[in-house]
Formats: C-alpha cells, structure tokens, sequence
C-alpha cells in the first residue's frame, strides 16, 4: 500500500455514475502499470445489527461474482485521488443522510494500520467534515461470531464501543482499530 495519501476533495477521480440515494457510485482508477480499472463505492442499505445508524461503506474492484471485492491488492498510480474520492462520496451521502454513519472495515491488520495512518495523516483536513471513531476488533467478532470465541481469546482486549480519533493518537499494530466510524460534522 502506498507510504503517503493526502486528502483532498478538490483533487478526485471522475466520478462515471452514481446512485440516485448516492448509495452506490463508480469511477476509473490508473493502475501503475497505466491500465485503467474500475472501481465501485457502496454504502449498506441496512444498518449495522450492533451500530444503530452506521451504515457500512465498502470499496473496491468486482470479483467474478459481480460483489465488491475488498481484499483486492492494487497498485494504483494516485493513492490520494481514489481515497479522496471514496471519502467524498461519503461526504456526498452523509449531507443526504446526516442523522446516518459510515464504517469502514479494515479487512486485515494491515489495511487497518493503513487507514489509521491516512486517518492520522489527514486529520486536520477530514477533521473539518467528519467526526470520526475507530472501534476495536468489533469486525472480528461479528465476522465470524462465536467460533472467535474459542480460548486463547482475550476478551480483556476487547473494546466493542467507539473512541474517538484524536489528532496524533498513537497506537501500535497490535492494539489497532480495524472499524472506523464516520458522522458529518455539523
């Protein structure tokens, strides 16, 4: 993944369609090697079952069974245009939906990482539109349910609540947020 990701919501992908509810929306991203690929946004029409009000917003390539493919390892040539453009679609939704969150899953340790970094890196900037939280291994547990149950599981680490991101949090790899939540800041 890319070292560096600066946000800017004046320097995005074109968007090629979007949903009327701004749900779901597409847009080309460059490939380093110059191919274009394409990519979809998709915000949940449910929400979460444990988070009243937040909605799940999910990024990435189709697979072969037509669903948004998270786990997807791009190289892209711009890193900062297509996660600026995923973080304005979901400004566009939540100006539609203010009552409403957005959480993004960071699918492994590593994604997760990335995105608190880029969080971290872009606060001042992201901090003027959104109030965000990160929730810790929250995903774990209701991804897989009980079966994470099993010893040696440490349930003293669990903290299934958000905290909110602060500017210049440090947190280490292996005490990471792997949910992120995001509300309009109003």
């Amino acid at each position: 993944m890319a070292a560096s990701v600066k946000i800017d919501f004046n320097n995005l992908c074109e968007i090629d369609n979007i949903s009327e509810d701004l749900r779901i929306s597409t847009f080309q991203t460059k490939l380093n090697i110059g191919q274009a690929m394409p990519l979809i946004v998709k915000i949940s029409n449910q929400s979460h079952a444990m988070l009243p009000n937040v909605y799940n917003l999910a990024f990435g390539p189709l697979n072969a069974k037509g669903k948004i493919d998270d786990r997807a390892e791009l190289t892209h040539a711009d890193y900062s245009k297509v996660f600026s453009t995923i973080l304005f679609s979901a400004l566009a939704y939540l100006k539609s939906n203010p009552d409403h969150y957005l959480g993004i899953d960071g699918s492994d340790n590593a994604r997760a990482y990335f995105y608190y970094r880029a969080l971290q890196r872009n606060y001042t900037y992201l901090n003027k539109h959104f109030r965000m939280f990160g929730v810790k291994y929250f995903v774990r547990i209701t991804r897989f349910g009980k079966t994470q149950y099993d010893n040696p599981f440490d349930f003293e680490d669990i903290m299934p609540y958000p905290f909110r991101i602060e500017k210049g949090a440090l947190i280490s790899q292996d005490h990471m947020y792997n949910y992120f939540i995001f509300n309009l800041k109003q």
